[in-house]
């Protein structure tokens, strides 16, 4: 799995070069539990400052995942949640009214860029 995330380290050092990498969108989704970009609550991914991508077990699904930190994700220009259905209207009215972020995709907040939801109306019946 190291050999994975360390190509994919490996490819965006070559794109972005010198530059800070910014994508000029990001589209996530999210999961019933809070979770997106495999960015699970109370995996040790969540707290990564330095590295671009990083592997991680998730122990709720049992498997290795490659995901997008939290810091690469908060530099795109653009980054845009996709949310439908009934079954994520609880997990949106509490990523939405919660104070202080206990969700992984609460995270995700632009350094200068926009973020957008776009919700259905059954995933936005609880909000």
């Amino acid at each position: 799995m190291k050999r994975y995330t360390s190509s994919i380290q490996m490819a965006l050092n070559n794109f972005f070069g010198d530059a800070p990498p910014s994508f000029d969108l990001i589209l996530l989704g999210l999961g019933d539990n809070g979770h997106t970009a495999s960015l699970f609550p109370g995996t040790d991914v969540l707290n990564e400052q330095v590295r671009w991508v990083k592997e991680v077990y998730v122990e709720e699904v049992k498997m290795y995942r490659i995901t997008m930190t939290v810091p690469l994700i908060n530099k795109a220009t653009n980054i845009l949640f996709l949310v439908s259905g009934t079954g994520k209207a609880g997990i949106l009215k509490e990523i939405f009214s919660a104070a202080t972020p206990q969700y992984p995709a609460q995270l995700i907040v632009p350094e200068a860029g926009s973020l957008y939801w776009f919700v259905d109306k059954a995933a936005a019946g609880g909000v």
